[in-house]
């Protein structure tokens, strides 16, 4: 039975469009759908189409609710840096189409910066910008929150910020109105941190948690495998929050629906 995917347990599984990247939102969406997901992320990965409002609110009419993440497909999509500048307009735009869509939680990243960038002054643009985007989503009755990341690999030009633990609580602190987004494959990357200091986390950012997004990876690269015993964060899953969004972020492009069910399924069992 698949009544479970309807997100009536302790953490209500919503699955990320990311998920089935390579194809169109419909062709994404149709696969989904058969495999018994009702909730879904809106999120960067899969091909831009004519017709994608038009496919979202056809599912919407049938049952699927919607969140959005970072770069939302839409017909305007597009790239940004909140460490780098501000287009006002864009988001005014982005956040009145997630309102026509009953969207009322949108995640973002912090941001990065180059490297000779000074880091201090990078993570001032940023917070000065979220709080900006944040009266945006608030006056529109929508909750944001931010994400945390990781350090970028050799050879990287750049860094994203809330790359650490001590960033991530500074953020906590300066930002008390804005939520944090918890990715877990990110937290596996990290490497100054101990298991109990990103475990320690979860209940900083308790009240605060507006999603918790969850893969695997072999802890250097964010490759979004698919959730298996040995992921790392799975014998502390009772951990997490009750009532929080965990949103499934492995790939899963190409699969047939029966495959893409069997993972879904097997991702909800670790929360139920």
């Amino acid at each position: 039975s698949l009544s479970h995917l309807g997100g009536t347990g302790m953490n209500p599984l919503w699955v990320s469009l990311s998920t089935y990247g390579g194809g169109t939102t419909a062709e994404a969406l149709a696969v989904l759908w058969a495999a018994g997901v009702r909730q879904v992320e809106l999120a960067i990965g899969v091909k831009p189409s004519p017709d994608t409002g038009e496919v979202l609110r056809h599912y919407q009419h049938q049952g699927m609710q919607y969140r959005a993440h970072h770069g939302v497909v839409w017909e305007e999509a597009r790239s940004f840096n909140l460490a780098g500048s501000f287009d006002v307009g864009y988001f005014e735009r982005l956040t009145d189409w997630l309102v026509t869509m009953d969207i009322t939680a949108y995640s973002v990243h912090a941001g990065s910066y180059r490297s000779g960038d000074s880091p201090p002054a990078a993570y001032d643009r940023f917070l000065h910008q979220v709080v900006q985007l944040e009266q945006l989503c608030s006056d529109r009755g929508i909750r944001l929150g931010v994400e945390t990341m990781y350090p970028a690999g050799f050879g990287e030009t750049s860094q994203y910020l809330l790359q650490t633990a001590t960033q991530v609580e500074q953020f906590l602190q300066d930002l008390p109105n804005i939520d944090l987004v918890m990715d877990m494959a990110h937290l596996n990357i990290w490497r100054a941190e101990t298991i109990p200091e990103k475990l320690s986390l979860l209940a900083l950012a308790a009240e605060r948690l507006l999603e918790i997004h969850v893969s695997d990876n072999d802890g250097y690269r964010d490759s979004h495998a698919g959730v298996t015993d040995r992921t790392w964060w799975v014998p502390y899953a009772a951990m997490f929050p009750s009532n929080v969004a965990i949103v499934l972020e492995s790939r899963m492009n190409r699969w047939g629906v029966e495959r893409v069910r069997r993972q879904v399924e097997a991702t909800q069992s670790v929360f139920s």
